[in-house]
């Protein structure tokens, strides 16, 4: 594949931002960084440098194709796997996830999850 400027910075480059963040939002569902890795082909300690915020790792442009294909699989898994009424993952906009994001996260693991208004500090 040459490069594509939607998914990397530059040529034989970091992955963009909203690809990383695709990427992190399994880490909130409770896949390990060895789980993600091998879904993708890759080893663990290369997947936290790839997600790493200040200095991404660098990957060549020729696995891009086999990295979004990967990607886009486990998204559907999980979108089957979704609790009723939950969001499905979609890929991760710029801004954080909200409380209803996190919660869904915790439910698709099998956990329940009660809020309460507390005191601010």
């Amino acid at each position: 594949m040459d490069y594509d400027r939607r998914y990397q910075d530059s040529k034989d480059g970091p992955l963009k931002k909203d690809l990383r963040d695709r990427i992190s939002r399994f880490r909130t569902l409770g896949f390990t960084l060895a789980e993600i890795a091998e879904a993708i082909g890759f080893s663990g300690p290369f997947v936290s440098q790839l997600l790493n915020e200040k200095s991404p790792a660098r990957v060549r442009s020729i696995h891009i194709p086999k990295i979004l294909k990967a990607l886009e699989e486990a998204e559907r898994e999980e979108e089957q796997k979704a609790v009723p009424g939950q969001k499905p993952i979609a890929p991760a906009v710029d801004a954080p996830m909200s409380l209803q994001d996190h919660m869904n996260a915790i439910y698709a693991l099998g956990y329940s999850v009660t809020v309460s208004k507390g005191r601010g500090h």
